[in-house]
C-alpha cells in the first residue's frame, strides 16, 4: 500500500493529474430496456438515480417545455414531471448530482447550434423520493463562457458538486470536427442564482485525434457521466463512446501526454442512430446509452456495454 501511494503521489506531482485505470475490455453493446416513445419521444438526457435503485431520469430535445421524465430501469412506466419557468431553449442533457446536503436532477438548457447564446441556464430540482406532476425549482444558474458562446450537448456533476461541460466539437456548419473544450462550474458557483456565472476552461479532448479511424460523427460529443468516485467519466459520440480515466477535477493534461489503455479507451458499440444519452449504471462496471431518433417509431431500445475486467 506504500508503494501505490508513493507512486499516486510521483503521478500527481509529474503529471498534474490523477490517472485511474481504464476497463481492459469492454463487452459488445447488448440489449437493457426500451423508451416509451409516447413521452420520450426525442431522447437527449439521461440519468440514473442512486438514491433511488431502480429509478432512471430523462430529457427531451429541443422543443419540449421545462420538464424531465421518469422511468423505471427498463424504460418503462415513464411519467413527466414538469417544473416551473419559462420555456427553454434547448435542453439537451441532464445530471443527478449533490446540492445544498442532499441531490439534485439538474436540466442543462445548453444546446446553440448557432453558437450566439449569451448564456446557457441550469435549472436544479430536488430530488424526491415522490415528485410531484409538476415542481417548483431549487434555483436557476446562469451561466457564459470565458471565450465567447459554444454548442454543447454534455455535462455531468462530479461527486463534490462541480459541474463539467463538454463542447459539441464541430464548426457552425458541421464539417470540421476540432477538438471538444471542458469547462467547469464549481458547488460555489452553482449556489449562487443571483448573477451570472463564468465557467473555467479545465482543458480539451482531441476527439478527431483519437477517434481519427471512425467517420466524423465519431468525434462529435453528446453526452457526458462521471463515476461515483470522480476518477472516471464516459463521453458518448454519434458513433461510439470514450471510457477516460482521469479526473476533471484535476484538470486535463495535453492530450500529447494522454496514454492510450491508462487515460482513455474508445468504446466500440453497436451504434444507434442520434444515439445522445447515457449513463452510468451503479457501481461504474457498465454503462448505458439510448437514441433521441424515435419519432413516429413505437419503442427505442436502451443498450448496455460491460466491463469485462
Amino acid at each position: 500500500m506504500r508503494v501505490a501511494l508513493i507512486a499516486s503521489t510521483l503521478v500527481l506531482m509529474i503529471g498534474g493529474a490523477a490517472h485511474a485505470e481504464v476497463c481492459k475490455a469492454w463487452s459488445p453493446a447488448q440489449a437493457y430496456g426500451e423508451l416509451d416513445t409516447k413521452l420520450v419521444n426525442e431522447a437527449s438526457g439521461l440519468d440514473v438515480s442512486a438514491k433511488y435503485p431502480g429509478r432512471l431520469y430523462h430529457n427531451n430535445d429541443s422543443g419540449d417545455d421545462l420538464r424531465f421524465y421518469v422511468s423505471d430501469l427498463a424504460g418503462q412506466n415513464t411519467r413527466a414531471v414538469d417544473v416551473e419557468g419559462p420555456k427553454p431553449q434547448d435542453i439537451e442533457d441532464l445530471s443527478v448530482g449533490p446540492c445544498d446536503g442532499g441531490t439534485c436532477i439538474y436540466l442543462g438548457d445548453i444546446g446553440d447550434n448557432p453558437a450566439k447564446r449569451d448564456d446557457v441556464v441550469f435549472t436544479l430540482v430536488r430530488e424526491r423520493k415522490s415528485l410531484e406532476d409538476k415542481v417548483k425549482p431549487l434555483r436557476t444558474v446562469r451561466a457564459r463562457y470565458p471565450d465567447g458562446p459554444h454548442n454543447a450537448e454534455a455535462f455531468a456533476l462530479h461527486p463534490n458538486g462541480d459541474l463539467f461541460l463538454v463542447t459539441k466539437p464541430a464548426d457552425r456548419v458541421m464539417m470540421t470536427p476540432v477538438p471538444a473544450k471542458v469547462y467547469k462550474l464549481t458547488a460555489a458557483q452553482l449556489r449562487e442564482p443571483g448573477q451570472t456565472q463564468t465557467f473555467a476552461k479545465v482543458g480539451e479532448i482531441d476527439l478527431p485525434s483519437i477517434m481519427a479511424a471512425q467517420a466524423f460523427p465519431g468525434s462529435i460529443s453528446t453526452a457526458l457521466d462521471i463515476s461515483a468516485d470522480g476518477k472516471r467519466a464516459i463521453l458518448l459520440t454519434y458513433m461510439s463512446a470514450l471510457e477516460i480515466g482521469l479526473d476533471f477535477n484535476d484538470g486535463l493534461p495535453s492530450f500529447s501526454q494522454w496514454v492510450e489503455g491508462r487515460d482513455y479507451k474508445v468504446v466500440a458499440l453497436g451504434s444507434l442512430p442520434q444515439q445522445e444519452a447515457g449513463a452510468w449504471l451503479p457501481g461504474d462496471k457498465s454503462f448505458i446509452y439510448d437514441t433521441e431518433a424515435t419519432r413516429g417509431s413505437k419503442g427505442a431500445p436502451i443498450r448496455e456495454v460491460r466491463c469485462k475486467d
